[in-house]
C-alpha cells in the first residue's frame, strides 16, 4: 500500500447505498476505481478530497435502453446521460448496431440506422472510421474509444442477419440449416467478446416506427416468430446473458414472441428484456394489464423483466422529424422520405396527397403518447407574423376552427412559414405519477427506456433521472431516496446481470454521484437547441441537471455541472468465454 489509505475520498456526505437500506451519514473510501471502505473513515489519507458535507452520496445511473453507438465516436459523455449522472449505458437495443457490418454493406447501414432511430447519415458519416467487421473486431473498437461513461452492448440481430443472408433474403425468408448455424457461431462468437446478449425488435409493420431507409421492415420486425426462437436457442444453450425484445408498445405488437423466447430460457440463467411499457393518460387501462400479464410470466417461472418509460417528456419536431412524432403513418414516412425541402413543399402542396393522409389519420382510434398529430401545439412559425395568432395552440384547435383537416393545417403553417414550423407534442407519458408508482411497485419492472443517442432532433431524454427525482421524491414525495436510487441503480444493474455496479459497496466500482436534491433541475417548457453535434450540426438537449460531482470508475469526470475531460469509462461485459456451450 501506498502512503496514501485511498485514492479518493468523499467526506461527511449522507450515503444512499442503492441497496433500498436506510441512508446514514459517513464517508466513502476509493482505490484502484473501487469502493474500497465505508463508514467513518477519519484520519484516512487520501490523494483527493471530495467534501459532500450537506449533499448525498449515491450510486451513478444505470441505464438500460440506449443507442449511444454512434454518438460514442464524437461525444465521450453520451449526450445528456454524462451530466445528468448516468454512469454505465446499455447500447444497441431493438436489433439496431454497426456489427457485424462487411466494407460493402457500411452505408447501408448507415441509411438503416438513419431510419429506425433518427441518426443522421451525415453524423455517421463524418465521425466513424469503419475499420472493423466481426462483433470482435466492433469490441476492439469500442474499447479503445475514449469513454466518460461505462458501455455495455447487445449483439443486435439485423446487422447479423444481413451478414449471414444478405438484406434480400434476410427480410423475405428464414435462415436455413446452414445459415443457422452460422448465426449460432457469431452469436456466441460475440457474447465471448463481451456482448451481454442479444437484441430484437419484433413488432411487424403495423404501428412500427423502425423502418428501413427504404420503408420496408426490419428483418426482426419481418422474420417468422420460429426462426426468431431458433436464432435465441443459441443463448439459451450458452446458459448466460440477456435476450432483449421489443415486441408490444401500447396497442401495437403482440408479446407472445417474449412469452416463447422466457419459456424456452425458463431456467437457464438467461433473462428476457421485454420492452416496452408504457405510462400514458388516454391508455391507462394498459397499466394494470401489463402488470398482471407480468406477473403471471413470472409465476410461471419464466425470467422476463420489463422496461418502462416512466419520466415526464415529450416530443418536439419540425416538418423534417415528424416521424418521430407519428412515424407510424404512411403519410409521415413520405414526407420524411423527401429527398430535399422543394420536393416536400410540393408534397405538401398536393391536394391528393393532404386528403390521402387526411384519410388515413381518421382511421386512428387509439392514442399512442406523441404519436398522433392532431394534439401538436405549434411553438414556432419562423417568425411570420401572419402565423403568430397560432402559437399555443394545436393543430385540431386550429382545423375545428378553420373547417380544415388536420392535415390541410398541418400543409398550411408548413408551407406558410416556409417549413419553419416547429410542434410541441402532447406528454408522451402519464402527467399524474400514479401509473410510474404502480410500474415501480412492481419486482420485475425497471425504468431507464431513455433511448438515448436517437431521435436526437425531436427530443433528449438522457435527463429521465433527474426528472425522476425531482419529480417522485422532492415535488410529489411518493419515493424515498433510499428506493429512487434503488430503481436508477441497483435494479436495473441486476437486471441486465451486472453483479458490481449500481451500489455503494465494498468491492463495487465507484460510479459515483454528489448532489444537492434542491439543486437539480428540469426545464419542461421546451428543448434546448444545441450545436455540439458532428460538423457543428444541432439536436435538441433537455435542460437538466445539477450534480456537484460525478465520478466514473473511481474518476471526477463531472464537477459543478461541467466536464472535465476525463475518460475513465470502461467496457463492461456480463458473459464469459469460459459458458460457451460445447456444440
Amino acid at each position: 500500500m501506498t502512503s496514501t489509505s485511498f485514492d479518493v475520498v468523499i467526506r461527511n456526505g449522507f450515503v444512499v447505498d442503492g441497496t433500498g437500506a436506510p441512508g446514514y451519514y459517513g464517508d466513502i473510501g476509493i482505490r484502484d476505481g473501487r469502493i474500497a471502505a465505508v463508514g467513518r473513515l477519519k484520519g484516512c489519507d487520501a490523494e483527493r478530497t471530495v467534501d459532500a458535507t450537506g449533499m448525498i452520496v449515491a450510486p451513478g445511473h444505470v441505464t438500460q435502453h440506449t443507442h449511444y453507438d454512434a454518438a460514442l465516436f464524437w461525444d465521450p459523455y453520451c449526450l445528456d446521460s454524462g451530466a445528468n449522472g448516468i454512469t454505465t449505458v446499455v447500447n444497441a437495443n431493438c436489433g439496431f448496431g454497426f456489427a457485424p457490418v462487411r466494407a460493402q454493406d457500411a452505408e447501408r447501414t448507415m441509411l438503416m440506422m438513419s431510419t429506425t432511430e433518427q441518426i443522421p447519415v451525415a453524423h455517421q458519416r463524418a465521425t466513424m472510421p469503419w475499420d472493423w467487421e466481426t462483433f470482435p473486431d466492433w469490441m476492439d473498437r469500442l474499447q479503445a474509444l475514449p469513454k466518460g461513461v461505462n458501455v455495455s452492448t447487445y449483439l443486435p440481430l439485423n446487422p447479423l442477419l444481413v451478414y449471414v443472408m444478405g438484406v434480400d433474403a434476410a427480410k423475405t425468408r428464414s435462415p436455413n440449416a446452414q445459415e443457422m448455424a452460422e448465426i449460432h457461431g457469431l452469436i456466441n462468437q460475440a457474447m465471448d467478446a463481451g456482448a451481454i446478449g442479444v437484441s430484437m425488435s419484433t413488432m411487424g409493420a403495423e404501428g412500427n416506427t423502425h423502418v428501413d431507409y427504404d420503408g420496408t421492415s426490419m428483418p426482426t420486425d419481418s422474420m417468422d416468430h420460429d426462426a426468431v426462437v431458433e436464432i435465441c436457442r443459441a443463448v439459451v444453450d450458452r446458459g448466460e446473458g440477456i435476450i432483449q425484445v421489443l415486441s408490444q408498445i401500447a396497442i401495437y405488437g403482440d408479446r407472445s414472441i417474449t412469452e416463447r423466447l422466457a419459456e424456452l430460457a425458463r431456467g437457464s440463467g438467461v433473462r428476457i428484456i421485454h420492452n416496452a411499457f408504457l405510462t400514458n393518460d388516454q391508455l391507462d387501462f394498459l397499466v394494470p394489464q401489463d402488470l398482471e400479464w407480468l406477473s403471471e410470466q413470472r409465476g410461471l417461472g419464466r425470467d422476463i423483466t420489463a422496461g418502462a418509460l416512466l419520466n415526464r417528456g415529450w416530443v418536439e419536431a419540425g416538418v423534417r422529424e415528424l416521424d418521430a412524432a407519428g412515424g407510424q403513418f404512411k403519410g409521415v414516412r413520405r414526407i420524411v422520405a423527401c429527398a430535399d425541402d422543394d420536393e416536400i413543399r410540393a408534397l405538401l402542396s398536393d391536394r391528393d396527397f393532404v386528403e390521402s393522409f387526411a384519410a388515413e389519420l381518421g382511421e386512428v382510434t387509439a392514442a399512442t403518447g406523441a404519436s398522433g398529430l392532431a394534439g401538436q401545439t405549434v411553438i414556432d412559425v419562423g417568425g411570420n407574423e401572419a402565423l403568430e395568432g397560432h402559437l399555443g395552440r394545436t393543430l385540431n384547435d386550429i382545423a375545428e376552427e378553420t373547417g380544415q383537416s388536420v392535415v390541410a393545417v398541418l400543409a398550411d403553417l408548413a408551407l406558410r412559414s416556409d417549413l419553419a414550423l416547429q410542434l410541441k407534442s402532447p406528454p408522451i407519458g402519464a402527467t399524474g405519477p400514479e401509473q410510474a408508482m404502480s410500474y415501480l411497485d412492481h419486482t420485475g419492472v425497471i425504468g431507464g427506456g431513455s433511448d438515448g443517442g436517437a431521435h436526437t432532433k425531436a427530443f433528449g431524454m438522457g435527463h429521465y433521472p433527474t426528472d425522476l427525482l425531482i419529480w417522485l421524491v422532492r415535488e410529489q414525495g411518493l419515493r424515498t431516496l433510499e428506493d429512487m436510487h434503488f430503481q436508477l441503480s441497483l435494479k436495473t444493474a441486476r437486471a441486465v446481470q451486472i453483479h458490481d455496479r449500481g451500489a455503494l459497496l465494498p468491492g463495487f466500482w465507484a460510479d459515483v454521484l454528489v448532489y444537492n436534491l434542491n439543486d437539480l433541475y428540469f426545464d419542461m417548457t421546451r428543448y434546448d437547441i444545441v450545436h455540439d453535434m458532428p460538423n457543428g450540426d444541432w439536436r435538441r438537449k433537455g435542460n437538466a441537471g445539477g450534480y456537484q460531482y460525478i465520478l466514473v470508475n473511481g474518476e471526477v469526470t463531472h464537477e459543478g455541472g461541467a466536464s472535465n475531460g476525463q475518460t475513465p469509462g470502461q467496457v463492461v461485459r456480463v458473459t464469459s468465454p469460459a459458458a460457451r456451450a460445447t456444440p
